[in-house]
């Protein structure tokens, strides 16, 4: 009787490891999955961000100009998405990636000046009191700094020529500390600023007011003082056709000639600016796309969108700048094409891993019914 109660208890215990093995295959396998999804959404939703971007660094100047020099971080056109356009998970996605990718700029550079180069807002043409004080707070949230920070006005930030009204000028202005026309010096570096939307040159009192201070400024400066001339427009050129490089204007785009006041700054403003402030390097936002041309001498760097939304590659400047020289780096960021090809394979991995899991689930039950 003993004997028999001994081969029970024996083949109960052996039933039920039978039983549990499975369970704990599953639990494993189960735990695994858990695992890599955390893992995979880790990696393209923060780490690779900080990845890509530690590959960039600062130029550098001659040994001439170790000392007294300025590193400066330029970006343009974050176009954070107001309540009219664009879809809740657009605006949440677009916000994540810039807020990400703007920490890990500021944390592997630690810029000492950062320049927005204009429509950091999308709608703010559009914005009431109450929507443009959100905007305010979630660019504050998105872009935080101990480095001082520059903010020049787009058209997306106060409308075009014809669009734009003193009310959305002055709550710009007053938000980021600001006029049509400013100059300002980092160390020794004078930069001047401009409202590209002013360079109308038809005599109303929001232009004659920008090209009495532009004025104004060239008169002040130092002799032979060259400033750094930062603007929302590039100065005026026909095309994109020139420009080179993977974030250049797709082939298609650059054959179409340019907007003289709504794309670029007409000829007659380009040529005045050109010949009162005489700058020794410009930069500009607004195409979206990356350019660098040549006007009769000074050179002109216009900056791609800081945007996931308007460029599969977006990226900033990395610019190191003295009294008498500059060096500039352009730095990417990751490419959403890379993060999705990234998300579509660990997919495919995990349905072909699931299916051969299964398969070996329902083998191993057909052959113990056998």
């Amino acid at each position: 009787m003993g004997i028999f109660n001994a081969e029970s208890s024996i083949v109960k215990l052996s039933q039920h490891v039978e039983n549990n093995i499975p369970k704990q295959k599953m639990n494993r396998y189960i735990f695994l999955i858990t695992f890599f999804i955390c893992l995979v959404f880790f990696f393209c939703e923060y780490l690779i961000y900080f990845i890509v971007q530690f590959q960039c660094d600062w130029p550098a100047l001659s040994q001439n100009n170790q000392s007294h020099q300025l590193r400066a971080l330029i970006l343009a056109d974050t176009h954070l998405l107001g309540p009219y356009r664009g879809h809740w998970f657009d605006k949440l996605r677009r916000e994540w990636q810039m807020s990400v990718s703007w920490s890990a700029a500021n944390t592997l550079h630690s810029p000492k000046a950062v320049f927005f180069l204009g429509d950091i807002f999308d709608e703010g043409k559009w914005a009431n009191q109450n929507q443009y004080e959100d905007y305010v707070e979630r660019f504050t949230q998105l872009f935080p700094s101990n480095s001082p920070h520059y903010v020049l006005v787009g058209n997306h930030d106060v409308g075009f020529h014809y669009m734009m009204d003193d009310i959305k000028l002055n709550r710009f202005y007053q938000t980021f500390n600001l006029s049509s026309s400013d100059i300002f010096r980092v160390g020794d570096i004078p930069f001047v600023t401009v409202n590209s939307m002013a360079m109308e040159g038809d005599g109303c009192h929001i232009c004659k007011e920008a090209e009495k201070r532009i004025t104004s400024i060239a008169s002040g400066l130092k002799a032979n003082e060259k400033p750094v001339l930062l603007q929302h427009f590039p100065l005026f050129r026909k095309s994109d056709e020139s420009c080179q490089g993977e974030d250049s204007a797709p082939d298609e785009e650059k054959v179409v000639n340019f907007r003289p006041k709504f794309d670029c700054l007409s000829k007659t403003s380009s040529n005045w600016l050109l010949r009162n402030l005489k700058p020794r390097v410009v930069f500009s936002g607004h195409t979206h796309h990356s350019c660098v041309y040549n006007h009769s001498g000074v050179t002109e760097f216009s900056v791609p969108s800081f945007s996931w939304r308007n460029r599969n590659n977006p990226s900033y400047l990395l610019v190191t700048i003295s009294t008498d020289e500059y060096a500039v780096y352009k730095c990417f960021m990751p490419k959403e094409s890379t993060v999705i090809r990234i998300y579509v394979i660990f997919v495919i991995v995990l349905m072909i891993s699931s299916i051969f899991f299964g398969y070996k689930r329902f083998r191993a039950r057909h052959v113990k019914t056998l």
